[in-house]
């Protein structure tokens, strides 16, 4: 999707630059794996490319190629490659397909394309070039700022337009266009496409350069053939190894695909990670490359902290430490949408790296950053499909269950089974203002507590469906190897504060439903119990009810703050008591009222004397001047333990 100067997804109709508020449709942009006759004529294209580049073919025949490349495989009528002048003031075609020579001629000598506004305003290349961001056209004619090209257009037919930066060595090059005779809207997935396009012309552009300057310096300085050759065969040796990895991940490979093809390549231990150090996928080298130094997990932390923040910018060469298990290699960030989403790690070589291995592991980064692109497309329409379901299994009324149950088996949540209802929401900060929080920093947050969410539960294999649902997470969870949802809760809590970076949520653990009718209201009162924690900022806690029951009844108390007084003017004098003496009164109590107000049971339970039960009733009556064996004392005393167990001591 195109985007404006901030990131924002744009596109240009009537002549007007269009903001798209919504993203596009993920599963337009994935629809399915490719096709055999697909994958063949992308390799067919990228391979075309790569041979010209490796023979060292002159810049203006590989642009021409390239030019000519896209425009088969994505059948657009005319394409272009801009280049920017030596001046830097303008952009001129260096490449072309389908064009007359007449037009490449007026472009580049009459009426070049300004790389800023012109006297008409900025047009659709020259803001993507200065954008870096890709831009499109429905109708060239109706564009204000192209007027002083309506006319070439007219002459050599086109209407609709595309034009995506192409980048070399991490610097802006050109663009690449392409032109349609009719009007045509650009979708998400063929601007996708012409995107991966540009990414592998640079490279061979990059490519070409390298051998150009390669062969004039060997032409030049025959002393120095040997370091040109080595440079030759690096440059060869990763564009094998990235072909390698490309065909991994066009065959439906994913992360952990892609490290153990590398793991082979460079024989070493191979690591991806998230922007936030959570590991996504590793393997050991061949022989177990880096058992010496533990699991690859241990040495993929040791190496992160001698790396350091370093690592987040620019590729970073871990020489041998002092310590012999101190880990050695290369990392390289994983760049996405201009955002560093992640590392790749190259770790304990049987052989020491040489250039060749750093160049290999920086075009296997793109790769890696296709993957996590693709990844989280599909994952996007996952969520889309839970966050459906789950609308409608909370919204459920009538004879709906059957359709409901199918619907669950295929996102492989079987609602024939128990399930438990947990809602996560993240804290406030202190001192926020919940309505100045900017919506693209909320949608972020929202997306990374999912992710860590659904990350946290697939390892646990308990929690069979998870969405989002307004501004909080919700979990189905089913019992498993004797994991509970309190206990998974629990565990959710210590991730978040592991890899949330700073902030905190609250889980609320609801009733266990056993038919679908049963789950909306379970939903709702866990919900309720969320709010009431939150309200009275007792968050970063996991608040289990595991039967509703009276519950219900304080739930319907919006202000907390009353809850609170209730409970401390109750059980206050308890707990002021155990705080001072270091005393356990109001685990007595509690234990005592849980079972039954049977002080043989409530000895039993924490392993103590049951005169020593009885000297502590004895001592809270005293503490609170109240006699336990009046109901009314008992009704209020069981009140106020409901309520801490709710808000907290």
């Amino acid at each position: 999707m195109p985007c404006d100067q901030t990131g924002t997804p744009s596109s240009s109709e009537g002549g007007r630059v269009v903001v798209h508020q919504e993203p596009p449709d993920a599963a337009v942009l994935f629809a399915g794996e490719p096709t055999s006759a697909e994958l063949s004529s992308w390799l067919d294209a990228i391979a075309e490319i790569t041979r010209a580049a490796n023979r060292g073919a002159p810049l203006k025949e590989l642009l021409d190629l390239i030019a000519g490349a896209t425009a088969r495989l994505t059948g657009y009528d005319f394409c272009a490659v801009f280049v920017e002048d030596p001046e830097r003031e303008s952009l001129v075609i260096k490449g072309s397909y389908g064009l007359s020579q007449e037009y490449v001629d007026t472009i580049n000598a009459q009426t070049p394309i300004p790389v800023g506004p012109g006297d008409t305003g900025e047009g659709p290349t020259s803001r993507a070039f200065r954008s870096q961001r890709p831009t499109s056209v429905l109708n060239i004619f109706d564009d204000a700022a192209l007027r002083a090209w309506e006319a070439v257009a007219a002459q050599q037919g086109y209407a609709s337009l595309l034009s995506v930066p192409l980048v070399v060595g991490q610097i802006p090059f050109g663009l690449l266009n392409c032109y349609t005779v009719e009007k045509h809207d650009f979708t998400a997935r063929e601007i996708m496409l012409m995107e991966s396009m540009a990414n592998q012309a640079g490279l061979a552009i990059e490519t070409t350069r390298r051998l150009t300057k390669a062969y004039e310096q060997v032409e030049g300085h025959h002393d120095t053939s040997a370091a040109l050759r080595a440079e030759l065969e690096a440059i060869e040796h990763a564009n094998a190894k990235h072909g390698e990895l490309l065909r991994v991940v066009l065959k439906g490979g994913g992360l952990a695909a892609i490290a153990e093809k590398l793991s082979a390549m460079l024989r070493c231990t191979v690591a991806i990670d998230d922007a936030t150090g959570h590991l996504l996928a590793a393997a050991a080298g061949p022989g177990g490359a880096g058992a010496r130094d533990g699991s690859v997990a241990a040495v993929h932390r040791r190496a992160r902290t001698r790396a350091g923040t370093a690592a987040d910018a620019r590729t970073v060469v871990i020489g041998p430490g002092h310590d012999p298990l101190e880990p050695e290699g290369l990392v390289v960030p994983v760049v996405v949408d201009e955002d560093v989403a992640g590392h790749l790690w190259a770790l304990c070589p049987r052989v020491p790296f040489g250039d060749r291995h750093c160049q290999a592991l920086v075009r296997a980064a793109a790769v890696v950053a296709f993957a996590l692109l693709k990844e989280r497309t599909a994952q996007e329409v996952e969520w889309r499909l839970s966050r459906d379901f789950l609308d409608d299994l909370l919204e459920v009324e009538g004879p709906l269950g059957e359709a409901l149950h199918a619907r669950a088996r295929q996102l492989g949540a079987d609602l024939a089974e128990p399930h438990t209802v947990l809602v996560i929401r993240r804290d406030a900060a202190h001192g926020d203002d919940p309505h100045a929080v900017h919506a693209d920093r909320e949608a972020y947050a929202q997306r990374s507590l999912l992710s860590l969410v659904q990350r946290t539960g697939a390892a646990c294999e308990g929690a069979t469906l998870t969405a989002t649902r307004s501004d909080h997470v919700v979990v189905l969870w089913r019992d498993v190897q004797g994991r509970s949802a309190a206990q998974f809760a629990h565990h959710l809590r210590r991730e978040v504060l592991a890899y949330a970076g700073g902030w905190t949520a609250t889980i609320s653990v609801g009733p266990r439903c056993t038919d679908v009718q049963e789950y909306g209201d379970a939903y709702r009162l866990t919900c309720s119990v969320l709010d009431l924690v939150q309200q009275s900022d007792r968050g970063d806690r996991v608040v289990v009810l595991d039967d509703i029951g009276a519950y219900r009844l304080l739930l319907q108390v919006k202000r907390p703050r009353e809850l609170q007084s209730f409970a401390q003017a109750v059980l206050g004098g308890v707990h002021d008591y155990d705080v001072q003496h270091q005393a356990k009164l109001g685990l007595t109590l509690r234990t005592y009222m849980s079972h039954g107000c049977n002080a043989a049971l409530t000895a039993k339970k924490l392993h103590v004397h049951p005169n020593t039960v009885g000297y502590r009733l004895r001592r809270i009556q005293r503490l609170l001047d109240v006699e336990l064996a009046d109901p009314q004392v008992l009704l209020h005393v069981q009140l106020a333990l409901m309520i801490e167990a709710i808000l907290g001591d």
